[in-house]
């Protein structure tokens, strides 16, 4: 503990010797000079920091009591010094030849003063009594809050710069003066009011106060508290008045500014939320917040499980941590009333809020641009008119499974299938008849050949599919018989009956060691020579097919 240079600089001018000590641990804290030399032998009992019980045993030592018992004297002194009591006269004693008395009083900041005085020296109680107002006044003085003493008849004994200043007066006017000559009416009738019942009987009072001062409207934090005299009896009050004023403004100007960003943030065309790092309890969200979420802020405040998981939770917060915010995380969520999935996209901030560790959620509704990328998606990789997976999907999907095979022992099967019939009924019932036969054919394909791994449309009236692991050339013959008597079945078109055929064109192949689209190309030669062979049936491609390319097979 520290002891400010005032109270150092005004206890070296006491005639008594003085020793302040920490009230809680004992030590001591500084010793005036007229304490170090009349102890001079004990210079190191009376440094800075050590214990008074040092002093004491040195006391007990060299000390002579009145009661001829040193020991017990200084174990009567430790017990009177630690004790509750504010104040008390200690046994007095004799050191080189100088009687001594001295006594446990109050001391500054908190402190503990233990004072002596060389018998006889009476004649400077007068001396030390105006050192002590002084010391008061010092002490009052160098206060940063404005504090004054009155008296019974409402005199200001003491006040400070700080004070004075406050009611727009010079220290030197102010004291000696009552409140009422120096201050306003409104400032006076409330001080007056609260005192009224501390002269009467010892309390203190505590209170926020408003008043005018030279036409300004002030707030100040006002203490009061009973002062008693030597007597003990009540001599007057000790007051406190701390210009509030600017804060109160600026406490306002918060709470005005807090109300306008609410309104903003209510009418943001995005959701905003603040939730508790540690529960996720959300402690704040907007309309917008609570719409996207269909959350009811009447009701108990959800957490951010509505948004996340415990365990995707925890993830999300590290990842934060470590960014320092996350951004544009997509969240695919089913509210109660919607009988679709929403997408929801989410940012996430940390942040201080209301003193604790929080977090700040952005969020806005990405569905229909979600709905929008996957129509696009789905008019680039389908056929718009049948649905089913267009040329360019329908090639990636072979090189997809021709990088994935590679090396491996997997049968597959490219069927390449044409209409027979079709232009006819182009060119007598008209396109509308031609597009509903494409789409009546792709739903029969589908239906049909389920285990495809690929159904698609090629383009005109040409539709292929793929096939993993689904047999050998006998299976997939059998399976092309099928396909055909399916799509050979009666078609109507509003009443008028097409005849429509097909003719299937199929290779199997060792997926693992085979080129795609070569299989694809001789699934197309197969399918050409099924239609010069009298259409309506399969043919599975053979080497006999295309000599020249295979001449080397055959010889």
């Amino acid at each position: 503990m520290s002891i400010a240079p005032d109270v150092v600089a005004t206890a070296a001018l006491a005639r008594d010797g003085i020793i302040f000590i920490g009230s809680s641990d004992l030590k001591i804290v500084h010793a005036n000079p007229v304490a170090v030399n009349l102890f001079n032998a004990s210079k190191s009992a009376l440094r800075d920091g050590s214990e008074i019980k040092q002093f004491l045993a040195f006391l007990a030592k060299n000390a002579e009591f009145a009661s001829g018992d040193g020991v017990g004297a200084v174990r009567e002194t430790l017990g009177l010094i630690s004790g509750k009591t504010a104040k008390a006269d200690l046994p007095a004693f004799q050191t080189g030849g100088k009687k001594v008395t001295w006594r446990k009083a109050e001391g500054p900041e908190g402190l503990t003063a233990l004072v002596f005085r060389e018998a006889g020296k009476a004649e400077e109680l007068a001396k030390a009594l105006s050192d002590h107002k002084i010391f008061i006044q010092h002490l009052i003085d160098v206060l940063p809050i404005p504090v004054y003493l009155k008296n019974l008849d409402g005199v200001i004994n003491r006040c400070n710069d700080a004070f004075a200043e406050l009611i727009g007066h010079e220290p030197k006017k102010v004291i000696g003066s009552k409140l009422a000559d120096v201050a306003s009416k409104p400032l006076v009738a409330q001080i007056t009011d609260y005192e009224a019942p501390l002269l009467i009987s010892e309390g203190h009072v505590r209170h926020e106060i408003d008043f005018e001062m030279g036409g300004v409207e002030k707030s100040a934090l006002f203490a009061v508290a009973s002062l008693k005299g030597p007597s003990g009896s009540i001599a007057g009050t000790i007051g406190s008045l701390i210009d509030v004023t600017s804060l109160k403004r600026a406490q306002a100007e918060v709470a005005a500014a807090a109300q306008r960003l609410t309104g903003l943030l209510e009418k943001a065309p995005i959701g905003v939320g603040i939730s508790s790092r540690d529960g996720g309890e959300f402690r704040f969200f907007n309309k917008m917040f609570g719409n996207l979420l269909a959350l009811n802020s009447d009701e108990t405040m959800p957490t951010d499980t509505v948004l996340l998981s415990e365990r995707y939770r925890e993830k999300s917060l590290q990842d934060m941590d470590m960014l320092g915010e996350l951004q544009d995380v997509e969240l695919r969520i089913r509210r109660p009333a919607d009988s679709d999935a929403r997408w929801l996209k989410t940012s996430m901030e940390p942040l201080t809020f209301e003193g604790q560790e929080s977090v700040l959620w952005w969020l806005s509704d990405i569905t229909k641009q979600k709905l929008a990328a996957r129509e696009l998606q789905n008019k680039a990789n389908n056929d718009e008119l049948t649905g089913l997976a267009n040329r360019a999907r329908y090639m990636q999907k072979l090189s997809q499974c021709e990088t994935v095979l590679r090396g491996t022992n997997t049968a597959a099967s490219i069927f390449l299938l044409d209409l027979d019939g079709f232009k006819a009924v182009n060119d007598t019932l008209g396109h509308a008849a031609g597009d509903w036969v494409l789409v009546e054919t792709a739903k029969r394909l589908k239906r049909v050949a389920r285990r495809a791994e690929e159904v698609a449309r090629l383009g005109g009236d040409e539709f292929t599919l793929f096939f993993i692991n689904k047999g050998d050339e006998n299976e997939m013959a059998t399976l092309a018989d099928e396909i055909i008597t399916e799509i050979s079945k009666p078609y109507v078109w509003e009443g008028n009956a097409c005849d429509i055929g097909a003719s299937i064109g199929f290779t199997v192949f060792d997926a693992g060691y085979c080129d795609m689209s070569e299989q694809l190309r001789r699934a197309d030669k197969a399918m050409y020579e099924a239609k010069a062979a009298g259409k309506g049936q399969a043919c599975f491609y053979r080497p006999e097919l295309e000599p020249d390319l295979h001449r080397d097979e055959t010889t």
